[in-house]
């Protein structure tokens, strides 16, 4: 037996599964604490492992570099991916002239699936994050989390003034009569406390996708980094002009232009004007708003309207909004799918929210209704 190296619950039932570096991972019934748990067996000493969103599946990543996706019904393997080459790169202090003759392997220390458990994310003791579709196993693109040379296995290959007739001058520099090229055991932090000189070396702790697959973020040695498929946090001047300001969208909403006033609030991308032209459409007018409203901001729209129907007491009001979204832009919606998703879920989830809150209250009301009914039958 090993030091445990990372845990998971099963995200639908009662399952922790465990890793350690004896090359086993374990699969505890919490409920059943009597019987002994499954055991998966590896080639090699595992660091990290993630559940799949459905809860079948399990990823775990071993120091070889190999992912390794099992069944967790009947422990088998499914596939395997192996990232050795993917997350090899960057030279440390003690190799001797490129990323090519690494003394220490590369390897995944965290994994992550994506939100529809059709990728994985995964990072490691390297500078690259790399992103893996796992039924075609083939990797979609690889992320370098750092240009700072200051840390080490940045840079690829040895600055040639840094080259002496022995061999790199950092080697020379380190105390002994032969340079220490011994590998770091798995998960370890820090290298020999003894030693006079170190850098530090550039990894990534921690992976994790967000709920819509449209972010993903990494912590590495300089802190947080955040990657996103969406600008829409961004300041947008591509259709400003002179004309288009606050004022002119209220121009605009007192003369009942409201198509012309939702276009200019949507590329000024301010929550609170959009939110302002959005309640001050009369209803009978939403159709043609929705209409007026081109494909380079209807993502824009979307997001605004879940935003807004959020807090709102007029639920039927923003239900139309949602309604004539769907209708007059559906085509576009279903084509571009991939690129309208987060925000179509967005407004899904709120819809489903506000539906569940009504229906609470109208089952209440019902309820009530029936105790009225029957107590006026009593006194009767």
């Amino acid at each position: 037996a090993g030091p445990v190296s990372s845990l998971a619950f099963n995200p639908l039932r009662g399952t922790l599964a465990s890793a350690s570096w004896d090359g086993t991972v374990k699969l505890w019934d919490l409920y059943k604490r009597e019987t002994e748990p499954e055991s998966i067996q590896h080639s090699a000493d595992v660091v990290c492992l993630a559940f799949r969103p459905d809860g079948k599946t399990i990823c775990t990543g071993t120091i070889g570099g190999l992912l390794s996706f099992w069944n967790v019904e009947d422990c088998s393997l499914i596939c395997e991916i192996d990232g050795r080459r993917d997350i090899a790169g960057g030279r440390k202090m003690n190799d001797r002239m490129t990323s090519d003759n690494n003394a220490s392997s590369r390897y995944f220390t965290s994994v992550c699936y994506s939100a529809d458990g059709s990728c994985v994310l995964a990072g490691g003791n390297s500078k690259y994050v790399c992103i893996y579709e796992i039924s075609q196993q083939i990797l979609l693109k690889k992320f370098q989390i750092s240009f700072n040379r200051s840390l080490d296995g940045v840079l690829d290959e040895l600055n040639s003034k840094n080259l002496g007739e022995g061999g790199p001058l950092d080697d020379m520099n380190e105390s002994g009569d032969e340079a220490d090229f011994s590998s770091l055991m798995p998960g370890a932090k820090r290298g020999d406390d003894g030693s006079r000189k170190s850098r530090v070396e550039v990894m990534s702790l921690q992976v994790a996708f967000s709920s819509t697959g449209r972010e993903w973020a990494t912590v590495s040695n300089e802190g947080l980094h955040v990657y996103s498929l969406d600008d829409d946090a961004t300041f947008d001047p591509v259709a400003l002009d002179e004309a288009v300001t606050p004022g002119a969208v209220q121009s605009n909403l007192l003369r009942g232009n409201y198509g012309k006033a939702l276009r200019m609030s949507l590329y000024l991308n301010e929550y609170a004007l959009v939110k302002q032209v959005i309640e001050e459409t009369p209803y009978q007018s939403i159709s043609h708003v929705v209409r007026s409203v081109g494909s380079k901001n209807l993502e824009r729209l979307l997001q605004y309207v879940a935003k807004s129907m959020s807090d709102s007491p007029h639920v039927e009001f923003y239900l139309q909004w949602c309604l004539e979204l769907l209708q007059n832009h559906g085509a576009e919606l279903e084509k571009k799918k991939g690129s309208y998703m987060r925000a179509f879920r967005a407004m899904h989830k709120i819809v489903q929210t506000r539906y569940d809150e009504v229906e609470g209250m109208c089952a209440e009301n019902r309820y009530a209704m029936d105790f009225c009914e029957e107590e006026a039958k009593l006194n009767l």
